[in-house]
């Protein structure tokens, strides 16, 4: 018989334990000691679709090409006015800032994308992820804004660690937000730090790691696992708790 979700309505297949469109649990069971729990879960689905990393090694390697082709840029600028290069320094450091913010952001959404199909059983595929990340950016244009300007902000004084942790922390409603939106039931700002509230009531382990994550995910070559674990833990968790 048919199952038919609570929440949105969409009849799904009679064996389906969670709704196909919003991902909403159709056959919630109690948990119990033989069942994993959600940071063995993140774990399993993980390890058996490491193709998760390709958006972070995409990112890094982006990263990487532009910095090398600025600091080229500062490097020539330099022999003929030092002065002229600080300021350029200043200026491209500002743009990788906010330039990262952004590719961050896609990066974890396209992510999000690919760990719903591995959390389903279906293989994920980068370019599809890609493409539905890039479809549905707009939805996460709140916490892309407060990326962008903390980035910004992380150009003009690198110096200041304190900057790259608040980032790191503005990492956990994105990726909050970026797996709502890929349930199909967007969240605001607010909404994702008010979810995240509650669910370190309901699963303080797992919310403590996403928050672990969130900061680990600013770390090259870390991120690489970091960002796809993350992006994992937080869709089960946003898909598990309302």
């Amino acid at each position: 018989m048919p199952k038919i979700c609570p929440r949105c309505g969409y009849v799904n297949p009679d064996d389906a334990n969670y709704c196909v469109k919003c991902g909403y649990p159709l056959s919630p069971q109690p948990p119990s000691p033989s069942q994993p729990d959600r940071l063995t879960t993140a774990f399993n689905i993980f390890t058996k679709n490491l193709s998760l990393i390709l958006p972070p090694i995409i990112m890094l390697i982006i990263e990487l090409v532009l910095a090398g082709i600025l600091a080229a840029i500062t490097g020539g600028i330099f022999f003929i006015s030092p002065t002229a290069a600080l300021v350029t320094a200043l200026i491209f450091s500002v743009i990788l800032g906010i330039v990262y913010a952004l590719i961050f952001s896609i990066t974890v959404h396209t992510t999000t994308f690919m760990a719903q199909d591995s959390a389903r059983g279906i293989k994920p595929n980068t370019s599809s992820a890609f493409g539905n990340a890039m479809n549905t950016l707009s939805k996460l244009s709140g916490i892309i804004i407060v990326l962008v300007i903390l980035g910004l902000l992380l150009g003009f004084t690198r110096f200041l660690g304190v900057l790259w942790i608040v980032l790191g922390l503005a990492g956990i409603p994105l990726f909050i937000i970026s797996s709502a939106t890929v349930l199909n039931r967007p969240m605001s700002l607010t909404e994702a730090i008010n979810w995240y509230s509650r669910a370190f009531n309901v699963d303080g382990a797992a919310s403590a790691v996403i928050l672990v994550g969130s900061l680990l995910s600013l770390i090259p070559i870390v991120n690489i696992f970091t960002i796809p674990y993350t992006a994992i833990l937080t869709y089960i968790m946003v898909r598990d708790i309302s």
